[in-house]
This record gives C-alpha cells, structure tokens and sequence, in this order.
C-alpha cells in the first residue's frame, strides 16, 4: 500500500477523465426540473395540508436538512399545513410537536421504533443472497412480457416484508390525520419499505393522491419493493435525473436540491479555533467506508512525500467504529497523523466555518449518492470540489468550471487534482467563484420551494392514488 502511494503522480490519460457535465434538470413534467426565479408565484398551496413521511431523525442528516429547509421555505409563501412524520425512538407513546413558521404551522410527528432496534435511512437496492442476482432482476423479473402477464399484476397486491429499523404504526398514523384534518396529499420521502407501505394502502382505500421522492440514486427504483410503490403513486420524483430505469422515466420530475444560499456565504462565516493554518482540504460526511476516505488519504501520501503542505479535515460522526480503527491504522502508516483532523459531528454553523477555511473539499464517495448537499454548500461557501462522479453527483458539479469529477476509485487523478489546487491558489479563487454564482442559479431555497409546489398541485389535481404517472 505505501508502496503504490510513493509511484509519481502523472495526468491520466484523456480517456480516462471524466469531463462530465451536468445533465440539465428537465423531466416529462412540463419543464418543472428547472424552475427559473419567482416564475411560480407565492400563494399556491394556499390552505391545503401536506403529510410528509420519512426515515428521518428529527434533525441533521441530509433527508433531514432538506426537509428541514423546504419545509421553512414553503410555510414563507404558503398558508399551508404541513405534517412531518419521522423517526422517534422505542417509547410507544409521543405527543406532536406544532410550531408556527411563516404563514402556517409545521407539526411533527415522531414514531417508535420497536425496542432495541437502529433507524434504517437508506431503502435496500439489491435482491437479496445470490451473486447473479441483478442480471435476474434485469432480465427476468423486469422483461416486459414477464413483468406485464406477472409481476405488474402481483405486485399491487404484495405485501412487503417488515424489516429491523421500521417504525410501527404508520399506517394506523395516517389513518387517524385524515379524519382530523384535510390531508391534500402524502409525500413518502422513504418507501419500499413495510411501514411505508401500510400508508400506501390506507392512501388506496382513501382514495388520497401519494407521491414518492427518492432522496437516493435511481438504481434504488430497479429494487421491486420500491418498485411497487412507484407504480402505484400518483407523482414519481427524485432529487437527480441521472440513471433513471426506463419504466420511470415517463412522468419523472426532478425535484433536485436545494441550500440556504444567504446562510452559505464566505462573508458570514468566521476562522474556528483550533483548525490548522495550513490549506485544508475537508471532506464533510459520515465516517463510513463508502464515503472515500480511505482513498482520500491515500490520495495525500504522495503530496505529503513532495513536500507540499496541507491538512486534512474529516466532519461526520463515525458511524462504523471497525473502518474508523482501519482509517487511523492507514493514517499512521502513511505517516500522516500529524496531518488529519477528526472534527466530528459539527453543527451547520460550525461546518459553514469549516468551508471558509478550506482550500478544497475532496469527497470521494462510492455510495451510490442521490445529490450531496455537501457539495452545493462548499461551492456556495466559494470553494472547488473534487469527487467521484457516482449516483447524482455529477448533477451538482460542474466539472473543470465549479470542480472536478473522476471516475470512482481514481485515487492517482484524486491526488492530482489536490495537486493542482492547493498549488494554484488561482485557480481555486476562479473556480470557487463559479460555484458560487452555479448554486445561487439553480440549487436556491427558493427554486426548490416552486418545484415542490408545481409538483404537489399537479399530484393532488390526480385526486386518486392509483393512477400511475407511467406504464411500463
């Protein structure tokens, strides 16, 4: 390992670059991927309720702060109600939290888990126990034929498996908010899951329009029991376009993301104590194997060897304690402890500090990523970013112009790139300054806002729930 960190950085070859840009966000739903500034006008929603569901803590992670800010975001120009059901702990009994913002009230929701059990935040992608598993599922359970005298018919009716991590009583939740009030629509913000589906079915038996929105990468909608779910929904969305399978392509609308672009400004934010004076590269994520930073640093050793100086932050809590002893384990063998700086779970004020002081963010995940937000505040934040190009990050960066985007596990073109911008501080002042103007364009709180609400009033105009916005 030491050995392949010491061999010469050179350029990849041309063929071996990932000049991607990003796809532009449209979609089969009228044009709502981009939705220019104050082009949908406040007001909308006005006085209808909006249930949201999802495998959600109350507060701080990505599904999280995205709720979060869109929730903010829609009560300032709407009069609207909404519900957010998330993810409480074992108690069986909670009492809803309301909170009055903007124009109308927010109430939560908190649902137990059984005793014992971890929250489960991302929805199974594969077929479970067999290596051939996806050519199977590709090729059998999705051939048209097969699919259209089988498994569509079926699979309205199936009932999903419960698995660890799901909350009890969703359904019988929803069932109950729509006697006390006048749900318009149910937003399921988590689904192929058993507890989703038990809102699915009070939604059918209602006759309420639901939606999904895949926070994820589009492969998640190959899975059957989300599969399920999108067939059934009356509006299918995601937060990228890239990748979608070609039954959910008709109808799909792009969402995307969006960030708080006034909190995310060089100009509000102050140096922390106790960071280090050299250039920073941070990577913001949890600390996981999938999230690359193994590959980040081994993508230092080489620069740490020629003498260019730097420091390596780490912000996220470590949620595999096994690959943290294996990262300190790779740290010290690089010789680099005196270099990498565990900053640990930060709050969003003390992350905006952290970007003001960094050189770069490097985020070299392999998961298969939905839009990370990490990425739209750094390059608000004015800083370039560098990652790999999986799931929908190239859909957020820019690359050559805002950052750059390699091919996953490219760890040789990783410590170039660090190379070149902690070199040429040029290039990353030019760079950082076209992310900026790139995520006030399109990732603001505000365009997120109207696509939501041009998305919900085209779902409830449905008025049923099992009226497929595709066919495959």
């Amino acid at each position: 390992m030491a050995s392949q960190a010491r061999r010469s950085i050179r350029a990849p070859p041309l063929a071996e670059q990932v000049p991607i840009s990003p796809a532009p966000m449209t979609n089969d739903c009228e044009g709502m991927g981009h939705v220019p500034a104050n082009s949908f006008p406040p007001g909308t929603l006005g006085g209808r309720t909006i249930v949201r569901f999802a495998h959600a803590i109350e507060t701080g992670g990505g599904v999280e702060l995205y709720l979060d800010d869109l929730d903010r975001t829609l009560l300032a120009r709407n009069a609207v109600t909404i519900i957010r059901l998330y993810i409480g702990n074992s108690s069986p009994r909670f009492d809803q939290h309301k909170e009055a913002i903007g124009l109308g009230p927010l109430v939560r929701i908190p649902l137990p888990l059984p005793v014992g059990e971890v929250p489960q935040m991302t929805p199974d992608t594969e077929l479970p126990g067999i290596p051939w598993r996806r050519p199977v599922r590709d090729w059998v359970l999705y051939n048209p034929s097969v699919w259209q005298r089988f498994k569509k018919r079926r699979l309205a009716s199936w009932k999903i498996p419960k698995r660890a991590g799901e909350v009890v009583g969703a359904g019988r939740t929803i069932a109950e908010l729509m006697l006390q009030h006048r749900v318009d629509l149910i937003m399921l913000h988590f689904f192929g899951s058993a507890d989703a589906d038990e809102i699915v079915r009070e939604a059918r038996i209602s006759g309420m329009p639901f939606a999904v929105l895949n926070h994820f990468s589009n492969d998640r909608f190959l899975n059957l029991s989300l599969r399920k779910h999108a067939m059934l929904a009356s509006g299918v969305a995601g937060v990228n376009c890239l990748g979608l399978p070609r039954f959910v392509r008709k109808g799909f609308c792009n969402l995307s993301d969006g960030i708080d672009t006034d909190f995310f400004r060089l100009s509000n934010a102050s140096r922390p104590p106790g960071v280090p004076v050299l250039p920073l590269v941070l990577l913001p994520a949890r600390v996981v194997r999938s999230k690359g930073h193994l590959d980040r640093v081994k993508a230092a050793a080489a620069l740490r060897r020629d003498g260019i100086g730097f420091a390596i932050g780490f912000a996220g809590r470590a949620d595999s304690l096994s690959f943290t002893d294996v990262l300190r384990r790779a740290i010290d063998q690089f010789g680099m402890a005196d270099h990498v700086h565990f900053f640990g779970e930060l709050s969003v004020g003390q992350l905006r500090c952290l970007y003001s002081t960094s050189s770069a963010v490097a985020l070299p995940t392999s998961n298969h990523e939905g839009l990370p937000r990490a990425n739209l505040e750094a390059q608000a934040m004015q800083v370039p970013i560098i990652a790999y190009a999986t799931g929908g990050v190239p859909e957020g960066i820019r690359s050559g112009e805002t950052g750059y985007l390699l091919k996953t596990g490219d760890i040789e073109g990783l410590s170039l790139r660090l190379r070149e911008l902690l070199t040429d501080a040029g290039k990353g002042k030019e760079m950082g300054e076209a992310g900026r103007r790139w995520v006030e364009e399109r990732f603001s709180l505000g365009a997120l806002a109207q696509r939501h609400e041009q998305f919900y009033i085209r779902v409830i105009a449905t008025r049923r729930a099992d009226n497929p916005p595709f066919k495959s």
